[in-house]
């Protein structure tokens, strides 16, 4: 009985944030935008990172991201972005962190059925590297910057719902136990106790 009050107040949660998200001028989240990613930019944990994912804003309520990825190549860090979608625009039950290696790459996402652009599975007639998979070359994060609809003053996130960050964030986790690599930073809960 608890898990279904709890569903049904995380919907209402949602439904009246992205409201209120919705009536934020579009000048408002750009600066907003800028100013969270000059604050997270700032984090010691962001500038020690080698090996970062970074959500793609969708297209419209939501910090935009770009200006944090194109940073993240142009400081030379392994910029990883999420692949939700299946061949013929389904969604997969999880979603992958894809590497761009440059700023044309992330450039050119595709667009998926909710907006948010996508890295193609294939670059150069091979796997597109993955952050989780050493076979492909990726050996892990040591960042996550998440999105979220709503934070509190502890760092905890309430999700759009379909819970593909709560579990890339353990299976990220899981990786990085299983070869020794130090737990990620999550970059929502990072931001939040720098502010």
């Amino acid at each position: 009985m608890a898990n279904v009050a709890l569903a049904r107040a995380k919907r209402t949660l949602r439904r009246e944030t992205g409201a209120a998200l919705r009536q934020i001028a579009q000048t408002d989240v750009d600066a907003q935008s800028r100013t969270i990613t000059d604050a997270v930019t700032a984090l010691p944990a962001y500038r020690a990172a080698s090996s970062i994912s970074v959500y793609i804003s969708m297209p419209t309520a939501e910090v935009a991201t770009w200006d944090l990825c194109r940073d993240a190549l142009r400081a030379g860090k392994r910029l990883y972005v999420p692949r939700f979608s299946e061949a013929g625009s389904s969604f997969s039950v999880d979603m992958d962190m894809l590497r761009l290696r440059n700023e044309h790459e992330l450039h050119t996402l595709i667009p998926n059925t909710w907006g948010i652009g996508e890295p193609s599975s294939q670059v150069d007639g091979a796997p597109r590297e993955n952050a989780l998979e050493a076979d492909t070359g990726g050996n892990g994060l040591d960042m996550i910057i998440l999105p979220g609809v709503a934070f509190d003053r502890f760092g905890g996130r309430l999700g759009h719902g379909k819970g593909y960050y709560d579990r890339y964030v353990r299976r990220t986790r899981e990786f990085n136990t299983q070869h020794n690599i130090p737990p990620p930073t999550l970059g929502e809960s990072a931001a939040n106790k720098s502010r």
